[in-house]
This record gives structure tokens, sequence and C-alpha cells, in this order.
């Protein structure tokens, strides 16, 4: 009795899931900026998997009439392959992905004859299409922007003592593409020494010591995408300016040996002037080898020789250039070994006598201190 009265129930879910019976669905893409006419790829609909029965009624009435429907569907048309037996598509006008990326649309079905009476103004209302498909278009990107930078030009001032691999700025481009035609890689022209734009992130870097420099240094950064064929952006021009801090004497010990009104002239060109107080220097412990810390050829000297007393040349991470006078890095710097370091360097005057120079480095990123102290 049970299944007797389930009976007319299930027979009943059974027809209307039938009725409720989902269309087919295709996809297919087509490139942007392709010419009117250009075939949607990857399309093609059998015309054995539509359902032939016409809404009007008219079973052969006249061939069947196909129609795209939905929004955007202007920008399509459809067409018959006759010998293959499958409905294609193509584009009617030219299509921009940055404006619609894609495009579902249905495809209507109704007989020929309705189709004709509509064309000739015989029929009051439009002919009744049944969507017998449905048809998903994708618009695939073309590599037709150029990177843009949105920033004007990039002026900077930076301490010299700035440590190494340091980010003192990032460049920051756009395009308009997606996929690989968006993803940039950013470069400096001209290459220096110094400075070094990260490929994917558009950071600065500093990768070199700027100790004692005092001309601005200038180049201009790019951003390329990795699209086919790549296209390179405008220039943005950066241009840094090595800032050298005033030089602050340190506490004097012995106030009463000082010279009466005496100064501590401000740093010029890293050179150490005629001073009887020491002075300190900010030196990072990453300034790189060979890094030119300060130089020591005093202004009362027309010609001097300079020598490392204490410490030793072996032990010492500085070496001083016998006729330049130039204190000069020689091997890493480490905060944590050496937080300061007193270094004395003899200062001959070829015409006449001698005198010491005390350099204290301190690695806090560090300090370093010269003085004169006395004639030998």
């Amino acid at each position: 009795m049970v299944w007797v009265a389930l009976l007319p129930f299930l027979v009943s879910c059974a027809i209307g899931n039938k009725t409720a019976e989902q269309v087919p669905f295709f996809h297919g893409h087509v490139f942007e900026n392709s010419s009117p006419g250009s075939r949607v790829n990857g399309l093609s609909v059998p015309l054995r998997r539509l359902n032939s029965q016409r809404p009007c009624g008219a079973e052969g009435a006249g061939s069947a009439h196909f129609k795209l429907l939905g929004d955007g569907c202007d920008n399509f048309r459809v067409f018959e392959h006759h010998k293959r037996g499958h409905i294609l598509l193509k584009t009617s006008g030219v299509l921009d992905r940055e404006e619609r990326a894609e495009y579902t649309l249905g495809l209507g079905l109704c007989c020929g004859q309705c189709a004709a009476a509509l064309s000739r103004g015989d029929g009051e209302e439009s002919p009744l299409f049944a969507e017998v498909a449905s048809i998903k278009v994708d618009v695939l990107d073309t590599n037709d922007h150029q990177p843009t930078f949105a920033g004007a030009d990039v002026k900077l001032s930076l301490d010299d003592a700035t440590a190494l691999r340091t980010a003192i700025y990032a460049v920051t481009a756009r395009d308009d593409d997606s996929g690989k035609n968006a993803e940039l890689i950013y470069f400096a022209l001209p290459k220096n020494g110094s400075f070094y734009a990260v490929p994917k992130t558009g950071d600065i870097l500093l990768v070199d010591s700027i100790l004692g420099l005092e001309e601005p240094i200038k180049f201009k950064v790019f951003a390329r995408d990795r699209g086919w064929p790549p296209r390179i952006s405008q220039s943005i021009s950066v241009e840094i300016n090595p800032r050298q801090w005033p030089i602050v004497p340190s506490p004097d010990p012995q106030p009463e040996k000082r010279k009466p009104n005496s100064q501590v002239p401000a740093r010029r060109s890293r050179s150490v002037l005629e001073s009887d107080s020491p002075v300190f220097i900010n030196v990072s412990e990453d300034a790189g080898i060979d890094s030119v810390v300060v130089n020591l050829n005093p202004v009362r000297f027309q010609s001097a020789t300079f020598e490392l007393v204490e410490p030793d040349l072996e032990s010492s991470p500085v070496s001083v250039g016998r006729d330049s006078g130039d204190l000069v890095i020689s091997r890493r710097l480490d905060r944590e070994t050496e937080p300061l370091l007193e270094i004395t360097v003899r200062v001959q005057d070829r015409r006449v006598k001698a005198s010491n120079v005390t350099s204290f480095c301190d690695g806090n990123g560090g300090d370093e201190q010269a003085k004169p102290s006395g004639a030998d």
C-alpha cells in the first residue's frame, strides 16, 4: 500500500527532472584586438547535442534559425559549418579585455519560418527562441599596454654612513595587462656600483659604501614586462645626494690645555682639519672593504707622510695611505667584537717635524674619532 501511494509522487518527480534538464555548456576563447570576423577558438557546438524541438511547434517547417542571447551578444555572430554539422562563433568587432574579460551567452533556436515572418514584418510579435546551449567566451590578453610609473622623479639625501643592503626607496610601476604580460622586472641604467634595483620588487638597495662621496649619484629606473614582445616603461630618474653630518667634538678631559676660542670646523670632504679636540665620524659596520673612512691630510702641512702607529698593521681593521692620508677599511668591522677602536697615525711633515693623530672607531654603525696628539 505504501508503494502504491508513493508511485504517483515518484513519477511526477521523474517527469519534473526531465523537464528541468540543463542545456549543454560550451567554452571558447578569442584574443583581444583580433580583427572582426575572427573565429572563437576552442568552441564547436555539435547540432546533434541540441534539442531540435522548436518552441513555435513547427517541426520541419523550414530550417532551424540560431540566435545569440544575453548581454554582449552583438559582439559575436553565429554561423553553421554544414560539412561538420557544428555551430561556430565569430567576432563582429574588436574586443578589449580591459573593458570586458568574458561573455556568458545563450544559443537560441527557432524555426526558419518564424525568422522569415519577422524579417518580412508579417508577425506582430518577435519569434520565440528556446535556449538550447550555454556558451562562455573568454577574451584573452595580449601585451598591448606599456608599464607606467605613477610617481614623479625621485631626489633623496642619504647619510653616507648608511648600512649596506639598506632599502632606501622603492619604485612601483603599473601594467594594465594580465598574467605574464603584467609581471614586471625593474632595472637601473646606467649601472653603478653603489645602488641596485631589485628586479622583482623595485626596491633600491645600497650595495657599496658612499663614504666620502660628495657628488650626487644619478641613474634611471625602468620597468619591463614579461610579455611578448616585451614592453619597457618610460624611465623614472633617481638622484641621491650623499649627506655628511657635521663633526661633533668629544668632551675634552683637559680643557685647560685647549687653546682659547678654539672651534672645531665642520667636516668637509671627510678631511680632518686642524683641531685640538677628538672628532667623531659615524661609520657603519657594513662599510665595504677598501672604503675610504676619512682623509687625514692636514691643511697646515703642504707635504706630509702618514704612518700607522697603533695598532699594528696586522691587527688593525684599517690602513692608512702613506702619501694620501686616506684611512681605508682593510677588513670587516664588527660592532659586537670591537665596539670602539683607537687608532694612532703619525703624520710627518717632510720639511719640518712629525705629529700623531689618534682615531677612535666606534662600531655602533660606528663613530670614528681623530685628534692630533702633539708633535714628536
